[in-house]
């Protein structure tokens, strides 16, 4: 296995951000009916969303290459209002962390995150928040090894289907600490 190279996604990359988005985003809710997940895909994963994602000022899209294919994205948002959250100091929100399985374990995820860290801390120290279902007991526990806790909940559509997704936040990123 190639060891992954993390860089800021292009407009070249909308495609195959696509193809691997749809790949692995049912590996985050594995109980949703299949035409809830066609729906959602279709709908927030073509590449035209990640076009418009890339063109967003506010948006920074990472992903992780490995062999010249895909195995890992991160879409960060600079600032993100939350109504559940305080809005002062306006927080940063990390909307989207997915890894190819082969990559569990190996430190991908935390190379990712704390790119992400490093970009938000660039913009001012902030706290940032993000949502995760609240059945994804392994992606809970890595957020809080990072020092995100749940503050709340909201609920999340994929499809039809109505899911309750975690708030999770952390103060406020400055010197982003490792997560072990």
């Amino acid at each position: 296995m190639t060891p992954p190279f993390i860089r800021t996604a292009s407009p070249f990359d909308v495609d195959a951000l696509s193809r691997f988005a749809a790949a692995v985003f049912h590996l985050g809710c594995p109980e949703t009916a299949l035409s809830d997940l066609a729906a959602f895909i279709t709908a927030e994963l073509s590449p035209q969303r990640f076009r418009a994602m890339l063109e967003d000022r506010n948006l920074i899209v990472l992903l992780a290459e490995s062999s010249q294919c895909i195995v890992a994205y991160m879409v960060v948002a600079k600032r993100s209002l939350h109504a559940s959250l305080p809005a002062t100091p306006t927080p940063a929100e990390f909307r989207k962390l997915y890894i190819d399985p082969t990559y569990h374990g190996t430190g991908l995820s935390g190379a990712l995150i704390g790119r992400a860290f490093s970009a938000v801390e660039a913009e001012g120290a902030r706290p940032v928040w993000l949502s995760v279902f609240s059945e994804n007991s392994r992606a809970i526990c890595f957020y809080e090894k990072w020092g995100f806790q749940i503050v709340g909940s909201q609920q999340f559509l994929v499809g039809t289907d109505s899911q309750k997704d975690f708030l999770m936040l952390r103060a406020v990123v400055a010197g982003s600490s490792s997560g072990s």
